[in-house]
């Protein structure tokens, strides 16, 4: 199993600690197990829960960004699906 990191109880995104493959599990320090619908690269972010399109992509308890469609639990969270400009408008 996978290692990740829940940085705030209030993130709706956790850090992956390993590389992680489809399908693999991967078990949050808050004792959370998702099993990840996307390959990614150590440090990238993980949806921890389905957010919908629009909705805040949360991390460090605080808003770094929306969704540009919507992320289901596990998917990668990454440039192609969080747009951070529209915080600056």
């Amino acid at each position: 199993m996978k290692r990740g990191l829940i940085l705030d109880p209030r993130d709706n995104v956790g850090i992956v600690m390993e590389s992680v493959f489809e399908g693999d599990e991967v078990k949050f320090d808050n004792g959370a197990v998702i099993k990840s619908l996307s390959e990614m690269k150590m440090p990238h972010k993980i949806a921890s829960v389905d957010i919908a399109e629009g909705n805040p992509i949360i991390k460090y308890g605080e808003v770094i960004g929306y969704a540009t469609a919507n992320v289901k639990q596990g998917e990668l969270v990454h440039v192609h699906n969080i747009d951070s400009e529209k915080m600056m408008k």
